[in-house]
């Protein structure tokens, strides 16, 4: 008999980074081995970080905000909002649950396809969220300017 696979929310939280890391990269068009290279990582471990099977140190962290030109805390606060959204979506989709957490209930319904779909359409609203706010700083500029 086949076991089930079990995820812990932290693996959940990794699928989360990773596909905001590699959305952010080809956003900028980088290859990963532009960006590994950029944050002092090799290119098989930045596609580990962006497959979400491991998560950075601290350090890469920073590496990877500063390639994004973010500031950590910036970064973090993207990760935070794209995870609670995956959340929410997750929540929204599938009301019952009892005492399991969501992401449990998520992955028991769905799958983990199921719920890398709800990690992709968290992560497509940030940085629609993210670039719309980028255009009212850069207007915002050329305002003062003129």
């Amino acid at each position: 008999m086949i076991q089930p696979v079990r995820y812990r929310e932290s693996q959940v939280y990794a699928l989360v980074l990773g596909m905001l890391i590699m959305r952010l990269r080809e956003k900028r068009a980088l290859t990963q081995a532009q960006l590994a290279e950029r944050i002092g990582v090799t290119q098989s471990t930045l596609s580990r970080i962006e497959r979400g099977q491991v998560q950075p140190e601290p350090f890469v962290l920073r590496q990877l905000a500063a390639a994004f030109e973010m500031t950590t805390g910036e970064f973090d606060e993207h990760v935070d909002d794209a995870y609670k959204r995956t959340q929410r979506a997750a929540s929204d989709t599938v009301k019952e649950g009892g005492k399991q957490p969501w992401w449990q209930v998520a992955l028991q319904v769905a799958g983990i396809a199921g719920l890398a779909g709800l990690v992709a359409f968290a992560v497509a609203a940030v940085l629609n969220d993210l670039e719309a706010e980028q255009r009212r700083k850069a207007g915002s500029r050329r305002d003062r300017h003129e």
